[in-house]
């Protein structure tokens, strides 16, 4: 029978695993086949009634000259339609001259290919507002998958090359991953006049991902 103190047992505390938080980068190139084109009508009379019955008009010319290049009524879409008053200023005082009515639609293009036809069209029916084109990709997420990967491995080469470089092990699971803001497509945007057919050159879209990956060593 013991009669002395007690033993000592230090208390048990398991060696944590120090951590390092890396960056990693992804990209891909993607070639759009979605084009999207803004244009509108603009029409300007001292009536306000006979500027939105001449907008009308040419409108309606607009959108039976894109149904006859077989874009679909679910592919155009009214973004806005403004009716905004004009003045003139004589003598420091603004007189009321008429309204300007504008009608700006939204054209997806499913074929890239006829993106200039349908610009063409456009302005030969009466479009004189011209806001641009954007190219797209119909499937972004087959690319942002790819770019994932790819940011992943570069973040894990980091912390191999760092671990190495330390002289100690590491645990090549990352213990969390964070997406970084702004890991979209970087979409091209191209802005278009109203008076000529710009040439579409779609090119080729840059999708990146960027993420910010912790990992164990010991």
């Amino acid at each position: 029978m013991h009669y002395g103190p007690a033993p000592y047992f230090p208390e048990y505390r398991p060696i944590k695993d120090s951590t390092l938080t890396l960056q990693g980068e992804g990209t891909v190139q993607a070639k759009p086949d979605v084009v999207v084109i803004t244009l509108g009508v603009s029409t300007e009379n001292e009536n306000v009634k006979t500027a939105q019955e001449e907008n009308a008009v040419h409108s309606a010319a607009l959108l039976n000259a894109l149904k006859a290049l077989g874009i679909q009524e679910q592919e155009i879409q009214t973004i806005s339609y403004t009716i905004t008053p004009e003045y003139n200023y004589i003598d420091g005082k603004s007189i009321l001259r008429g309204y300007r009515v504008e009608h700006l639609y939204e054209i997806t293009v499913l074929n890239v290919q006829k993106a200039g036809e349908v610009y063409a069209a456009a302005v030969q029916a009466g479009a004189n507002i011209a806001r641009g084109l954007t190219f797209r990709v119909s499937n972004p997420d087959v690319y942002y998958q790819q770019a994932l990967t790819l940011a992943i491995q570069q973040a894990q080469e980091k912390a191999k090359a760092v671990v190495s470089t330390l002289g100690v092990t590491l645990n090549p699971i990352p213990i969390s991953i964070t997406e970084e803001p702004g890991a979209v497509p970087r979409y091209a945007t191209y802005a278009a006049s109203s008076k000529a057919v710009p040439p579409i050159q779609p090119g080729e879209l840059d999708i990146t991902v960027a993420i910010r990956a912790v990992f164990s060593y010991m």
